[in-house]
């Protein structure tokens, strides 16, 4: 048996290697190869690309389907598995995805060809939950804004929230999206005396201090809305003019998912008009958005660059976790990662 992980920017091999060191233990051969990528922008260029258009929008390198030819595992991050990839591998059993998204898969064809395939869900949801709550604060106490200031020269102590700067205690947070991240963020903001609203159509049973309400009532109610849920046909473009209408006055939101789940026209509108007194956004339509980007102009935004979910710590355990799940494989357990299980 042989396993070939393929690295990039984020993952590179030496961590796949150390990740799947358990494989080595039992005779098995594991190898790597790096995808190459000339800066991390054009990664995150390929990344939203398949994202949003699916495994086949990209030509994997000659040299990548190369290197996996004979591999019986590969493990990718971001690179696609494709059916030209997929058809080129006759020994091909399972492919491993060191995230939770899986769009860089052709699932579909895997499954016709009768590969598993693994992900890694909530490898990073420690990273990106604290990250959440690091933006609502920054943005509600214009910490970064400020910040910004002073490093300009500028002493300025009132911003566009200035009548209504909010302690969190007794403040209402609507969270859509009720998976590993979504309740991280909810058992943060519990330990600050917040009341949380949840929507989750798939989730059922949670701690006691989450409220299940509908999507209205979630919107209605939040000081403060922030949103974890999968980008798909269901989800794009939820957050949109009709939602946004429906939203509490005076709210915050907060987006590190994925910018698709938002109408970025609506919610500017939302935001310049003060409907919304503010926002703090990770993710973006365009990535990296150019200077004159519309978000990007407005007073009551907080941005950052796709930064939530990198920690060194959740690149260093995805591995780890992934190969956790694939070994059981070889005593013919199921794992509740394969997301194609028949």
């Amino acid at each position: 048996m042989k396993i070939v992980g393929i690295g990039d920017l984020l993952i590179p091999a030496n961590m796949i290697e150390k990740g799947f060191e358990n494989f080595v233990a039992k005779g098995i051969t594991v190898k790597t190869v790096k995808w190459q990528q000339s800066s991390y922008e054009e990664l995150q260029h390929i990344n939203l690309q398949v994202e949003t258009n699916g495994s086949e929008v990209y030509d994997v390198p000659d040299e990548i389907i190369a290197a996996v030819k004979d591999a019986d595992i590969i493990i990718t991050q971001f690179c696609p598995v494709s059916r030209k990839v997929i058809d080129a591998c006759k020994n091909l059993k399972i492919i491993g995805v060191l995230r939770s998204g899986y769009e860089n898969i052709n699932v579909d064809y895997a499954t016709e060809k009768g590969i598993l395939v693994y992900n890694t869900p909530g490898r990073n949801a420690t990273a990106v939950a604290d990250f959440t709550v690091g933006l609502l604060i920054c943005e509600c106490r214009n910490i970064a804004k400020s910040h910004m200031n002073m490093k300009n020269g500028h002493w300025i102590r009132d911003y566009t929230n200035v009548a209504v700067v909010p302690d969190l205690n007794e403040k209402t947070v609507g969270i859509i999206g009720l998976g590993q991240v979504g309740q991280k963020v909810a058992q943060r903001l519990h330990g600050f005396e917040m009341k949380i609203v949840g929507y989750d159509p798939y989730i059922k049973e949670v701690p006691d201090y989450i409220k299940l309400a509908s999507l209205e009532e979630v919107a209605q109610n939040a000081d403060f809305l922030t949103i974890h849920t999968r980008l798909n046909k269901e989800t794009e473009r939820m957050i949109n003019a009709d939602f946004l209408r429906m939203l509490k006055p005076g709210a915050y939101f907060i987006n590190t998912a994925r910018s698709g789940l938002v109408d970025e026209k609506a919610l500017y509108e939302a935001l310049l008009s003060r409907h919304m007194i503010g926002a703090a956004l990770d993710v973006f339509d365009v990535e990296p958005p150019p200077k004159d980007y519309p978000l990007l102009t407005l007073p009551n935004v907080t941005v950052t660059p796709h930064l939530a979910g990198g920690t060194v710590d959740a690149f260093l355990n995805s591995p780890k976790l992934l190969s956790k799940e694939i070994i059981k494989y070889l005593d013919g357990e199921m794992s509740r990662f394969i997301v194609n299980k028949h």
